[in-house]
């Protein structure tokens, strides 16, 4: 995983074009907003733009989050259910980066 998240920031994966477009949200057609691009869910945290994917079955929680302005990403893989993967890596990422909490 940590090759691909370095493949995916190096455009050695796909043309930078093509990133930018699966981490654009998409326009439903009902008009409504959306934060899902093609594949990537995309959020606004720390003041930064951070796009990932995450999921779970029976016995795993996984999530992939990347801060492409800052250069990290950060993977979890649990074999455990109901793990907070995305709480988890957005976590390892505010240490990696030595972030501040968002104020309100």
């Amino acid at each position: 995983m940590a090759r691909f998240e370095i493949a995916m920031l190096a455009n050695k994966l796909v043309k930078p074009a093509t990133r930018q477009m699966m981490w654009t949200p998409q326009k439903p057609a009902d008009g409504s907003k959306d934060d899902y691009g093609l594949g990537w869910g995309t959020r606004k945290k720390y003041g930064l733009k951070l796009v990932g994917h995450d999921g779970s079955q029976q016995g795993t929680s996984t999530s992939i989050t990347l801060a492409p302005e800052k250069r990290p990403g950060i993977v979890v893989l649990a074999n455990m259910d109901d793990v907070e993967a995305v709480e988890l890596s957005e976590q390892i990422l505010k240490i990696a980066l030595d972030l501040k909490d968002e104020t309100k």
